[in-house]
């Protein structure tokens, strides 16, 4: 019996052995991918998010001087003084920290010692947004098929200086040097978005454009502007003024609210522009709509306005679905809007109206949606919008839920925002002082690992869109920390090819970011999968 239940237990102890020996095993194979990951990464000079399509390094460095001039040429004189605008971005982008007044001149001869900003001879395979920059010792060269490429650039090239170029008071003591390189890059998607809620609680027009500013440096194209809600009505209507006289009066928590004029949103819409930033509007339709409801009493049932509502619970409210004065007045919105707003999109919501029957909802957003086409605009709605029958392939779906079967039949385009992965209002981890987690913790690297395709066929992707839902952020310094630094990686997503993304390489480009941020007053949150466990 003895030797019996020695080989027993022989036989068992080989298996264990094996067993361990293949973990082990796995676990060295793995670590050895992890290595070879890790000689992959590109020079610790290239720290630039989005990350560039190619980088060459060279030997040597640009120093920047207050004796450099910045030259412009276009292929012809409107196009140099659009590059001109570019350049004058760049000067003074430039001048806080290095005190440089840098002369912007015309280009005939470029000599040594200068930022050359050009169309002429771009390659049209770039597009719009693509570039070239070429840094010798003697200077440095930017070539773009359009001035918005030459745009993207200077972005960049922001990115290739020291950090303290970033700061808004005089540095001294910095040598202003750019490495010698060659970078060649485009984008993956041509929309690249943040969306803020200033419906749930009201930002200024500053606020706005700081934010604008700060997504612009990381090539996010798109700023979408969710100017309706339950809670507040936050563009004049001219037509229509109680819409922010009354519905522009409160918020989340019943604070004060507010509202832009239509001179204030023009102001935003150029302030944008100068950074080849489109901004979309938005106003949330039939459901979402209490503040048009308790502005004007004709909108309801009973000809009586509703209570203004300053809580955060969705789904309660709607606009009448078959009465004519309904179409009346939302057609007076968009076509007042549609005259101040460039974007070629007008955003119409459509999502969470759980009081309006299915039936009478597919008739809306469809009617709707003629409407803003009527006034030239393309509509994007929320899911579910493509499950109307009435809303066809003209119509871009916005995707927060994972379900757009209907829009892939339809042959719709889409932009991706699925809540688990886009939503800048989910907390970081369960330490995380604002936000909700109805979509799960979005902490950096959830933000970062995943792609558009995965929710979607490529071939309708317009790209994606990261949105901050304000009921939980009711400041700047609350709105900093949700959206960086999460929508650096969104940026990169939608910029950079899959292929090409990795999280191990990313995050050490995304740790040198962090001066960048703190120069400019960027109230970030330090994820300790990034920073470890120094997150002061």
């Amino acid at each position: 019996m003895k030797s019996i239940y020695d080989k027993q237990w022989r036989s068992k102890f080989i298996k264990i052995l094996l067993i361990i020996i293949v973990i082990i095993f796995s676990t060295m194979t793995y670590t050895k991918k992890d290595e070879v990951k890790a000689k992959d990464l590109p020079p610790s000079s290239n720290n630039i998010i989005p990350k560039p399509l190619s980088y060459e390094k060279g030997s040597g460095k640009f120093v920047l001087t207050s004796n450099t001039s910045i030259y412009v040429k276009g292929n012809n004189e409107k196009e140099t003084e659009e590059i001109s605008k570019v350049a004058e971005f760049l000067r003074e982008k430039l001048k806080a920290s290095t005190g440089f007044e840098l002369k912007i001149l015309k280009a005939e001869n470029v000599p040594a010692q200068s930022i050359y900003l050009t169309t002429v001879g771009a390659q049209a395979d770039k597009g719009n947004e693509g570039y070239t920059i070429a840094t010798t010792a003697q200077g440095v060269k930017i070539t773009a098929y359009k001035p918005e490429g030459i745009s993207r650039a200077v972005q960049t090239l922001r990115q290739l200086l020291p950090p303290a170029i970033e700061k808004n008071n005089l540095v001294s003591g910095v040598e202003w040097s750019i490495p010698v390189s060659t970078i060649e890059d485009k984008p993956e998607y041509s929309n690249r978005g943040l969306m803020l809620d200033v419906a749930r609680h009201f930002f200024t027009v500053d606020e706005i454009k700081r934010q604008i500013d700060h997504a612009a440096q990381y090539k996010i194209n798109r700023v979408h502007l969710h100017l309706s809600d339950d809670q507040g009505w936050r563009l004049e209507i001219k037509k229509w003024p109680d819409l922010t006289a009354i519905g522009g009066s409160t918020q989340v928590g019943g604070g004060p609210g507010g509202y832009y004029t239509q001179e204030q949103f023009k102001d935003i819409v150029r302030y944008a522009a100068d950074r080849y930033v489109e901004i979309v509007p938005e106003f949330d339709m039939p459901g979402h709509s209490n503040a048009a409801l308790a502005s004007y009493g004709f909108l309801n049932p009973d000809g009586k306005k509703k209570p203004l509502y300053t809580g955060t619970k969705v789904g309660f409210s709607s606009f009448m679905t078959h009465d004519e004065k309904t179409y009346g007045f939302i057609e007076d919105v968009i076509k007042e809007v549609s005259e101040i707003s460039p974007s070629k999109y007008f955003h119409i919501g459509g999502d969470e109206a759980l009081s309006t029957k299915k039936a009478d909802y597919d008739y809306f957003v469809g009617r709707v949606a003629n409407i803003v086409k009527k006034y030239g605009k393309t509509p994007i709605g929320w899911d579910p919008i493509d499950t109307s029958p009435s809303i066809d392939s003209s119509v871009v779906l916005q995707n927060w839920k994972d379900s757009n079967s209907a829009a892939r039949q339809k042959n719709m385009k889409i932009i991706a925002s699925v809540a688990k992965k886009a939503y800048l209002d989910m907390k970081y981890d369960e330490t995380t002082p604002y936000g909700l987690t109805w979509a799960g913790y979005i902490p950096v690297e959830t933000a970062y690992t995943w792609d558009p395709t995965d929710f979607a066929p490529k071939n309708l992707v317009l790209g994606l869109e990261a949105p901050l839902w304000t009921e939980t952020i009711p400041n700047e310094k609350a709105m900093d920390y949700m959206i960086y630094p999460r929508l650096l990686g969104y940026a990169e997503i939608g910029w950079t090819p899959k292929a090409d993304r990795n999280w191990m390489e990313y995050k050490n480009r995304l740790k040198s970011q962090e001066e960048r941020m703190e120069n400019q007053g960027i109230k970030f949150y330090k994820d300790i999968s990034v920073w470890g466990n120094n997150t002061k």
